[in-house]
């Protein structure tokens, strides 16, 4: 081979890898753009988590102060509540034994007064 052509053979090459670097660094600023985009999102992401991980917070201290008491509030109400009407069925068994303990006493009253008044009748 001769100089010439060895030389035309190497500009040949040398200028195929410099189109090759050219091509890759072209490349490589655009993944490094795409790298730095993907970044940005992270942060952006990373903010707005933050921001929703305080508003569960907030949430949770509402919960934790607001709804709690409130539930322990309608328990005591329920429980008291199922205290008294137990309470009031009590008093209303201990009636009903009353009211048919006076039923008993009008019906043999009832007996009675008629056996007096056919005694009464006889007499006169």
């Amino acid at each position: 081979m001769s100089d010439d052509k060895m030389f035309e053979f190497m500009t040949k090459m040398y200028s195929e890898m410099q189109e090759g670097f050219k091509d890759i660094k072209t490349e490589f600023k655009d993944i490094k753009t795409e790298v730095n985009d993907i970044k940005t999102e992270i942060k952006e992401n990373t903010k707005r988590l933050d921001a929703i991980e305080n508003d569960v917070k907030k949430l949770g201290v509402k919960i934790d102060g607001k709804l709690i008491p409130t539930s322990d509030a309608l328990l005591d109400g329920y429980k008291c509540n199922s205290e008294h009407i137990t309470i009031i069925d009590d008093k209303i068994d201990r009636l009903q034994i009353d009211v048919n303990s006076i039923s008993m006493k009008v019906s043999y009253n009832d007996s009675r007064i008629i056996e007096i008044s056919k005694n009464l009748r006889k007499v006169e």
